[in-house]
């Protein structure tokens, strides 16, 4: 035998003494539950009953009360009762009342709270329906007995009150009515006490029976089982051989990881780009630039179904590399993946030269900063804001007075030179203001956004005057002053569009060219003239 198909043996071995270990203990936890679903059984059943039982001592001790009550109104009107005995026997008649009235609503409301799990037996619902006919009908000929009790007990503490105009039949009368009632009810609660003890052995009995014939199919499962697993076991091993093959032979990159981004495989072929390879159990966020947001993303969006995505992944030298990444979720048993697979070639040439034509189209060649395309979106983008969070927007177009005089005393090389050297600290002056941006010849723009108050504002455009006005020094050495004619309009007081935007500020900024440039001209309707 070879070592692979000892190896091979050991492994099924192994997996056939897991999965009987496991039956049996299945097998034990089936018994134990079925002990315990008996034992639940008898003890909700016994509770059941006991609360029946509850409801059956209430009506017993009102009825008891209500004895009391007729006790106590037949000694008050005896002859020879003395004013204290009255006034005791009255409280006696009153306290029992009160008895009476709280025991039967507790017992109606212990009744009506009855539903479920016995809601189903249509004998113990009919039997709770004349159970509660019979709680009503006392009701009435209690309030005719309580009411019958006051009236006499008003004639009885008057003076001068005749014995011989008391005649109990009426009033027995009333009491044995109400009792009746109360007779019936303790008789239907017994009956529907043995309901419910009959309905859960009926039901305990289906139980029982069903759950041996799932016991004994459990067994047979097992046994069926227990065949099967050999067999795939050893086809398992073979296509696990199979797909580990084609992982290190492939050139694309394969990682595979649990729901939580922990590598569960990462192919060898991560070595030739990466010179490492991922290791497993550490969570690819390790990996990714930006791993709090790049994990969180890249699991949000392919939930439902394949995703192409670009990341970066870090080298061993610490470089990133572009890789454009097939993520698959990998059902599991439940509604969610239980796997992620990513799938990855290199694409870091596409990358540079795509962010060389966004550089191109998006930044001037001559000074590298935002060129007009980059004006005209970061405009918009600021204009289209959602109102809650728009923010007060200045535009500012510049000029500069004499940069025809430097091109045609020093040349369009200098001139250059002097647009460049003008760019930068441009760009630093409105830095956590704004942005600038050249949007032709010696024509700049700049966008201020984040200001709280004119004086701010102020602040900022004389910071940027202040920059033009001051001597360069340019062609190796050559000296050259200038300063700047501004004009500014304010969104949405000047414009709603770029176009309205522009226009004002044009027209503010050549005000400032007229008045002799070095300043900073605020757009107002008057300039129009």
């Amino acid at each position: 035998m070879t070592v692979s198909g000892f190896t091979e043996l050991t492994v099924t071995r192994r997996l056939v003494i897991l999965f009987s270990a496991l039956s049996v203990l299945l097998v034990g936890i089936s018994i134990a539950s079925l002990l315990y679903l008996n034992c639940t059984i008898n003890r909700l059943s016994s509770s059941l009953y006991g609360d029946v039982y509850e409801n059956s001592e209430l009506v017993l001790n009102a009825d008891r009360d209500l004895y009391e009550t007729a006790v106590a109104l037949h000694t008050l009107m005896a002859r020879n009762t003395t004013i204290t005995d009255r006034e005791e026997l009255v409280r006696t008649f009153k306290d029992n009342i009160v008895q009476v009235e709280q025991r039967l609503g507790w017992a109606k409301a212990n009744i009506n709270a009855i539903k479920k799990p016995y809601s189903d037996m249509k004998q113990g619902e009919l039997l709770l329906t004349e159970l509660k006919t019979e709680l009503d009908g006392f009701d009435n000929s209690f309030a005719d007995w309580k009411r019958s009790g006051d009236q006499l007990i008003t004639e009885r503490m008057q003076s001068g009150w005749n014995p011989d105009s008391f005649t109990p039949v009426l009033l027995n009368l009333t009491l044995n009515q109400a009792r009746n009632h109360l007779d019936q009810s303790e008789t239907l609660i017994e009956r529907y006490a043995d309901q419910v003890t009959n309905a859960f052995r009926n039901k305990k009995s289906t139980l029982f029976t069903l759950y041996s014939l799932l016991f004994c199919l459990l067994i047979l499962v097992i046994i069926y089982l227990g065949r099967r697993i050999i067999t795939l076991q050893k086809e398992m091993l073979e296509e696990q051989s199979l797909y580990q093959l084609i992982g290190e032979t492939m050139s694309d990159f394969i990682i595979l990881t649990d729901p939580n981004g922990l590598i569960l495989y990462a192919s060898p072929s991560h070595s030739s780009v990466l010179g490492h390879i991922p290791k497993k159990g550490e969570p690819l966020s390790n990996y990714i630039r930006e791993p709090e947001i790049s994990w969180a993303k890249l699991k949000s969006v392919v939930q439902s179904g394949q995703r192409l995505s670009e990341l970066r992944m870090r080298g061993a030298e610490g470089q990133w590399v572009w890789l454009e990444t097939k993520v698959t979720p990998v059902k599991g048993s439940g509604s969610f993946p239980a796997q992620f697979m990513l799938v990855s070639r290199e694409i870091t040439q596409r990358k540079q030269y795509e962010e060389r034509l966004h550089k191109l189209a998006f930044y001037d060649h001559l000074t590298a900063i935002p060129n007009r395309a980059h004006f005209k979106m970061y405009m918009e983008n600021l204009i289209s804001q959602p109102e809650e969070r728009r923010q007060d927007i200045a535009l500012a177009l510049l000029d500069c007075d004499r940069f025809k005089q430097l091109n045609d005393t020093l040349g369009h090389l200098a001139g250059d030179e002097f647009l460049q050297l003008l760019s930068r600290e441009l760009q630093q002056t409105v830095k956590g203001a704004g942005q600038a941006f050249r949007i032709g010849g010696d024509e700049f723009a700049v966008i201020i956004h984040r200001f709280s108050n004119p004086d701010m504002l102020e602040e900022i455009l004389q910071r940027v005057l202040q920059l033009f006005n001051k001597s360069w020094s340019i062609n190796k050495g050559s000296s050259f002053h200038t300063s700047a004619s501004i004009g500014v309009a304010l969104y949405p007081q000047h414009g709603s569009s770029i176009n309205e935007l522009l226009r004002a500020a044009d027209v503010a900024m050549y005000h400032s060219k007229n008045q002799g440039g070095n300043k900073s001209t605020l757009y107002d309707k008057r300039l129009e003239q």
